[in-house]
């Protein structure tokens, strides 16, 4: 008799703590990030043409939803502070870029605790000047401080079509919250 009431408490044990871990594993569906970095651009001009080591203040605003904890779907959005030069790739002409915004649907897998790579594309928009479509790469490393807050140092890498390449180095913080 005493057996059976022990396996009966430990059955129902068992399914509490299965029930709060997929409580715990619906929490935080969303996350959004804060992240400083710097560009470099890959086909960085002067203003008379001739090739520079173009480096230029960014910050990136990125929005998650995760379907499970080792995916997720967002929209991340990259900032580049400054104006800057460029060489195109494919007519050779000198174009300026005005502070470029460059948003892009990211797909993200995170097979553990605290690296994730995504994959995603978008576009990249200028004041005044063309529109490039952007193909993105970007590998994350995080550590949870607590109650849902992570710092993240991330490095993407960008492709502008028929353009310039752009590689971002930054550090971040991030918040995942709601259900």
């Amino acid at each position: 008799m005493l057996l059976l009431a022990l396996s009966f408490s430990s059955i129902c044990f068992g399914q509490e703590e299965r029930e709060e871990e997929m409580e715990q594993e619906s929490e935080g569906r969303h996350s959004v990030a804060f992240v400083l970095g710097h560009a470099r651009i890959g086909q960085g001009r002067d203003a008379e043409g001739n090739k520079q080591f173009t480096s230029v203040p960014s910050f990136a605003i990125d929005y998650n939803y995760w379907f499970s904890e080792v995916y997720s779907l967002g929209l991340h959005t990259d900032f580049l502070n400054e104006n800057f030069f460029i060489e195109t790739e494919d007519e050779g002409q000198l174009i300026e870029r005005e502070r470029p915004i460059a948003p892009a649907v990211m797909g993200t897998y995170k097979p553990g605790e605290h690296w994730s790579f995504g994959l995603g594309f978008g576009g990249e928009f200028a004041k005044g000047g063309e529109t490039y479509f952007v193909t993105r790469f970007a590998i994350e490393y995080g550590v949870e401080i607590r109650n849902g807050w992570e710092v993240l140092g991330s490095l993407t890498q960008d492709f502008r079509a028929k353009a310039y390449n752009v590689t971002s180095l930054g550090i971040g913080i991030e918040k995942r919250f709601g259900k």
